[in-house]
């Protein structure tokens, strides 16, 4: 075979690698976001790469018949996908999974807290942000933002019978730490973290009613806010992250790890 033979070969062979069939996908049955839920799907075969780097994806035209939705809910099933940095379009040519989605934006998805051991890595990584965020707050937080600490502390006693708003304040408080921090990518971190932390502590405010837990939360709060107060870095640090390994421990009780 001459040279062009085997240019118009490989081109050939990638051509084919990228329309590869794609199977089946599952029922949406009714979701509430059909967008959402397809997006999901979708999301799902990028990562265990059954839809591979640098894979077309089927057309919208396509894809909206195997799920039995209108163009317009896979187009936005798709710029949910774009603005994640698992695909591309090119134009005129078709939407492709990127080759190298390990530089996308951070994201934690709902479904990554589906499994026990990466919502333990989830709030592994919840130490490691906010010991740090504390301790850097207990030398650069305001009068007013110690304040706003000390008044989510506040609120909290005022709800001792009511476990949602005692577990929305529990959140509170350590968003006022974070914003004490005044470093704004703490507070860009912790923004992607957010309903993760709420679900969480609110599951968790609502085992624990009736124990001495929410004494010792409270306890380990005010040990924490104290050290920032007095500007002790090192001792905010400590507090915090006492607080949360035991939060972690309340997690492997609650699922029987």
């Amino acid at each position: 075979m001459n040279g062009l033979g085997r240019t118009v070969h490989s081109r050939e062979n990638r051509r084919q690698a990228m329309v590869k069939p794609v199977a089946a996908f599952e029922g949406l049955g009714k979701p509430e976001n059909l967008a959402d839920e397809i997006a999901s799907q979708l999301r799902d075969r990028i990562l265990k790469e059954t839809l591979s780097p640098g894979q077309r994806l089927p057309t919208e035209q396509a894809l909206g018949a195997q799920f039995g939705v209108s163009r317009n809910v896979i187009r936005e099933a798709i710029a949910r996908l774009k603005l994640t940095g698992l695909v591309e379009t090119r134009h005129g040519v078709g939407t492709f999974v990127k080759e190298h989605i390990e530089n996308r934006p951070f994201e934690i998805e709902q479904e990554d807290l589906l499994d026990f051991k990466q919502l333990l890595d989830v709030y592994r990584l919840r130490v490691e942000v906010e010991s740090g965020a504390a301790a850097l707050a207990a030398t650069h937080r305001t009068s007013a933002q110690m304040d706003a600490i000390r008044l989510a502390l506040r609120q909290s006693e005022q709800h001792p019978e009511d476990w949602e708003a005692d577990a929305k304040c529990a959140v509170d408080f350590h968003l006022a730490v974070i914003q004490a921090a005044n470093n704004p990518y703490f507070v860009r971190i912790m923004g992607h973290l957010d309903s993760v932390i709420r679900d969480a502590v609110r599951t968790l405010r609502f085992r624990c009613i009736g124990t001495s837990r929410i004494e010792e939360i409270d306890q380990e709060h005010e040990r924490i806010a104290d050290a920032i107060e007095r500007q002790d870095a090192n001792a905010a640090r400590q507090a915090m992250r006492e607080h949360l390994e035991n939060g972690i421990n309340g997690y492997r009780n609650l699922f029987g790890n």
